[in-house]
Parts: C-alpha cells; structure tokens; sequence
C-alpha cells in the first residue's frame, strides 16, 4: 500500500530563563568555554569609546551605501529590525542603537561594521526557511558588537601595517577626519569585515545566548549551519567572501550543539521557529509557493506492531506526491478557522482511489505549544480526535520537535483508508475514514 512523506518546518512557544545562570556555568572544557569566562566589563576593556565606534559606524554606513543598494520597501525593513532588535535588546549591549539594513543583493552574506549598525542580504533572508533562521543571522552580528571586535579590528589592521596613525582612535581620541579616513579606506579594502576565527565563534556564543533569551527555538541556528553547508556546496558563487571566511558551518554546528547539549538544555524543544510575518516578507522578495522541507531521505516507515490486526501498511512508501507548500497549509487553516497554527509535517495523496495524484491532505500543526492535525478530503476539513484517558480532545500527546511524520494510507479491498501521525519514537497514532469523518483506532 502507498505511503507519501513530506515534511514540514515546525513552530513553538517561548521561554528562555536569565543569562547569567546559563552563561556562567562552569563545566568540561568546550569550545566557547574561553568567552564564557569574559563578562561584557571585561569585553569592553581597551575598546575604543562608544562615541568615536558611533561616529566610525556613521562614517562605515556612508561609504557602504555608496557600494550596495538598499531596500526600501518598508514592510520589510520593519520587519528585519523587529526581529533584529528584538535579539539586541536582550544583548550584553542593549542601548546601542542597533539599525538593520537590507541589502538588495543575492549573495550569501550578512556583516557590521560595529556601532549597532547591521547588514544582511537579501539573498540570505530568501534562502532561510524560518524566521528563527534569520534570527541566528542577526544575532550572530549582534554578537560581534557585543564582543567589541570593531576595536579588535583596527588594532589588528594597525599591528599588520595596513593602516598607520589609530592609535589615538583606540585611546579613545578619534578626530572625526581621521575616523572618516579611516572607515573608506577599510571598507573600500574590504578589511573592516574581515573576523578572526575565534570573533566568529564567540559572536555564535553570543548569539546563541541572545537567540534563546528572545524566544527563539535555539535548534534554528543549528539549522542555520546547516543550511549555510548545503548552500556551500550546491552554490558557492553565492556566497560573498566575507561569509565564506567564517569558521566551516560542519564546525559551528558542533560548538553550538555542544553548547545546547551542556548548557541549554531543553532549548532546542521550545521557542519560537517561524512566523506568518516570515512568510510574508519572503513573497514580498519573490519567494513563492515554497514546499516545506520534505521529510529525510533516509526515513524509514516503521513496520506494524503486532498487535493482532495489522491496522497499517508495512511496505516501504513509492515517490512522494506534489509537494504541499505553505500556501496550501495557510488555505486549509482558514477553511478550519484555525487561527495561529503552524505547520510541521503534511503529506498529499489520494486518500479514496479516485485520483492518481491525489488532492487529500493531511497536516500535523502546531498552535500555542500543543500539537494537532487534521485531514483535507476533497476540500472539507476533518479535526482529528483521540481519546485520552476517557476524554476526546483534538491535543495529541505529542512535543512539536516530537513529530516525526505524517502519512496516508490509501482505501483498499482489505481495508478502509487511513491516516497515521508518527512521533520520534516511531509511535503510531492511527485513524479510519469512515465515510463521515475519522475514527480513533489508538496508538501502536
């Protein structure tokens, strides 16, 4: 019997507990355990004053708006720096005033010079599948100001021989003349971007931080690093040098992973991941009819337990049917009056044997935290119930980072059709069109 998999990102609730009982941990050694053992007093020290990094970030921004074309279009500036300041104000430097530009540009990249000021391309943001995605990016820049490396910059460009006369700059002395020199000429030589290994780390050590205590879904910038080693090796004319020069993503991934695991615990099960304001600045850049991330490859459809029946289909699923995108989820939502629910597994297929493609839809969902799904049968919208514990309720017992799959089991002459939602452990929630609605068969 066929099965069709796809897979769908997955939303979450909010919450994030204070910093300083996370960052300042002690634990075995890690890769961030050296910027865990700074204070943002101690990042500050021997940093150039906030009022020549604001003036340098003026001077940076008049020459990098004379290279690159920003967006206008307010609805997508709005939202960039809504999302940005919303990881600042939670920031070790929360009263810069941080300025998100958009970029009208295609490559891979997003860069600071320092002073809140923050750049990202719009080729990333349309590359990004979640807003928690986009939310690492910012945060990640963040970090950079948080951890002062404008300062670490000059005085690494005056130590090479690349730029002579800052000392006064980093004493705190800047003359606006000798900052503005100093802005075209590092920007025009692309050196002002240009991190040490270590600045890149510890701005994912910030951001980290600062992404969880916004609310954000912390497994996003892991998925971020993922993203961003797929795109490296399919496109890397995509990506602008200065991204490039980062830490491998394979890398990233690992200390932030690590990091989760040790001190964050938890994090990468709550939070937010995406938001229909996402979706919407992505068709405002052109991004449409987007298919949700299919299921892995290498999934397997568990076999049925023996149980007495064999209520499911244990062959391997044939090819995937089309791809259901987030329009389509969005257009079921509404016939269901669903409000505020995000997608996070969907499959479509023929459910009745009355179409070789098939239109039936089935979507497990998020909404407020709790976990649902319900089944579109040529055009009509079914809840799904369980009973549980004597009680129906349309809540399955399930975490959102628990769904692991959703599947349709077509009508045959043994049996009627069926619809299955998965979970990480492979446990099975099933049930029977009857001709009316569906039917709880239980839990296998």
């Amino acid at each position: 019997m066929a099965m069709l998999l796809v897979g769908l990102v997955l939303v979450s609730a909010m919450g994030g507990p204070v910093w300083a009982a996370d960052r300042n941990r002690s634990a075995g050694p890690n890769p961030y355990d050296k910027f865990r053992r700074l204070d943002d007093r101690a990042r500050a020290r021997g940093a150039m004053s906030v009022r020549d990094e604001l003036a340098f970030a003026e001077m940076a921004h008049q020459e990098i708006a004379k290279q690159y074309r920003f967006v206008t279009d307010p609805v997508i500036v709005n939202y960039v720096n809504q999302v940005g300041r919303r990881v600042a104000e939670v920031s070790g430097r929360p009263d810069l005033p941080y300025q998100f530009y958009v970029v009208e540009n295609d490559q891979i990249n997003a860069f600071t010079p320092g002073g809140g000021r923050i750049y990202i391309h719009t080729g990333l943001i349309k590359q990004a599948t979640t807003e928690g995605q986009l939310a690492a990016v910012l945060a990640h820049e963040v970090g950079h100001n948080v951890g002062y490396h404008l300062s670490a910059t000059l005085r690494r460009t005056q130590t090479t021989g690349l730029i002579i006369g800052i000392a006064g700059i980093l004493l705190g002395n800047g003359a606006i003349g000798q900052l503005g020199q100093l802005a075209v000429t590092l920007v025009a030589g692309g050196k002002l971007f240009q991190r040490s290994r270590d600045q890149e780390r510890e701005a994912d050590f910030l951001g980290l931080y600062d992404m969880h205590h916004a609310g954000y879904n912390t497994e996003e910038m892991n998925n971020m690093f993922r993203l961003l080693g797929s795109l490296m090796q399919r496109s890397p004319g995509t990506f602008d040098k200065i991204f490039a020069s980062h830490p491998p993503p394979a890398e990233r991934l690992q200390n932030t992973q690590r990091e989760i695991a040790q001190y964050l615990a938890g994090s990468d099960q709550r939070g937010v991941r995406t938001t229909q304001a996402f979706i919407d600045v992505q068709r405002r850049l052109g991004v449409t009819g987007r298919a949700v991330p299919p299921t892995p490859d290498d999934e397997v459809w568990p076999a049925s337990r023996d149980t007495g029946a064999d209520t499911t289909a244990s062959e391997p699923p044939p090819p995937r049917s089309r791809e259901v995108t987030y329009e389509d989820a969005e257009a079921i939502f509404s016939r269901a009056d669903l409000q505020g629910a995000n997608p996070l597994r969907a499959v479509r297929g023929d459910m009745l044997g009355s179409d070789a493609v098939g239109n039936d839809t089935v979507i497990a969902y998020e909404q407020g935290g709790r976990v649902g799904a319900l089944v579109d049968v040529s055009g009509r919208v079914y809840p799904l119930f369980i009973e549980d514990r004597g009680q129906r309720t349309n809540v399955l017992p399930l975490a959102p980072r628990e769904v692991a799959a959703v599947g349709i089991i077509p009508v045959s002459s043994q049996q009627r059709a069926q619809v299955v939602v998965v979970s990480q452990r492979r446990l099975r929630y099933v049930w029977e069109w009857t001709g009316r609605g569906f039917r709880y068969l239980g839990s296998q």
